[in-house]
């Protein structure tokens, strides 16, 4: 796991879940009036803890994003002096844009403010160096084809000491993170790293092949979209796209056989438009039409040739055509 953000095997912290790795960080600086910086495009395991520590008295201030789906560096640069603790994700969940972290890690460095980046959506897409500045890097098993319940603080080993537990109860791994390990999962999550490091070149290819045919099919049928974040810095695995003139809770009434979403899959439940389009600076009817949509290692030609007709056949019926 360390090898796959070239990071120190010591600082390995293991955890439930890549939503309890953030809490341990981001709650570990929120004490006594402390100051977070985040982006405004952040996970809700960043943006929704930072806004709770903020209840509680800490200090948060958040730095903008551009259209493009990419955090303002210049802004953020503004706003790191003071900061105890900034963090900001590798990849967007959402929209699958990269961050310019390397660059935000230097910042932090230059003014020696530790630097999280959540990289749950990062590890086996992009690479991920912990020698350029991270003090804290955060992952989850299971969105590397490993198995569910099991997620990882990486930390620099002088950012050990400043971590606090979220429980008590038992000396475990520094007594950061207290009780025991399961250890067929911790063994797993290893063992997809590893495959994720190795598969990266490949899987990116696969998924941006995918990707391509999509779109190709979309315009072979003539529907009108537009593609949210960047299209030069993103991943391949992860599209969202607006639909003119259809709500994205009406179009996936009408596709029960796809598995698509329009905001994070951590919160497709949830009721009311994407916070990271929002704070993009979207329109409305461009956030109201958004959904987001996945190519993965074991997504076929077929599935993404499908999911475009399905797609293409409910636009149709919805605008009534």
């Amino acid at each position: 796991m360390a090898g796959a953000v070239n990071g120190d095997p010591d600082g390995v912290i293991f955890t439930a879940s890549a939503t309890e790795a953030a809490n341990i960080v981001l709650r570990s600086f929120a004490a006594g009036g402390k100051r977070l910086l985040i982006s405004a495009i952040e996970h809700p395991c960043v943006a929704d803890t930072a806004a709770d520590c903020a209840r509680g008295g800490a200090d948060c201030a958040t730095a903008p994003a551009g259209e493009d789906g990419i955090v303002d560096l210049e802004a953020l640069a503004d706003l790191i002096a003071g900061a105890d603790l900034v963090s900001v994700m590798t990849v967007n969940n959402e929209i699958g844009t990269i961050q310019p972290v390397e660059e935000i890690a230097a910042l932090c460095t230059a003014e020696g403010v530790p630097f999280h980046t959540d990289a749950a959506q990062a590890l086996g897409r992009v690479s991920v160096d912990m020698n350029a500045g991270f003090t804290f890097v955060t992952l989850s098993s299971h969105k590397i084809y490993g198995p569910p319940g099991v997620g990882a603080i990486c930390a620099h080993p002088d950012g050990l000491p400043l971590l606090r537990p979220l429980m008590t109860g038992g000396g475990q791994q520094e007594s950061l993170r207290p009780g025991t390990l399961p250890t067929a999962l911790c063994v797993g999550f290893g063992e997809a790293c590893a495959l994720a490091a190795h598969e990266r070149e490949a899987d990116q290819a696969h998924a941006a092949a995918l990707a391509n045919l999509f779109l190709e099919e979309l315009d072979r049928s003539g529907v009108s979209y537009a593609i949210n974040g960047t299209l030069e810095e993103r991943v391949a695995q992860n599209l969202n796209v607006s639909f003119d003139g259809v709500e994205a809770d009406a179009l996936l009434a009408f596709l029960p056989d796809l598995a698509l979403a329009t905001g994070s899959a951590c919160s497709s439940g949830s009721i009311g438009p994407s916070p990271v389009l929002v704070a993009m600076g979207l329109e409305d009817d461009r956030v109201r039409g958004a959904i987001r949509i996945g190519f993965g290692r074991d997504t076929r030609q077929e599935d993404a040739r499908e999911a475009a007709a399905q797609i293409s056949a409910a636009i149709r019926c919805l605008k009534g055509g």
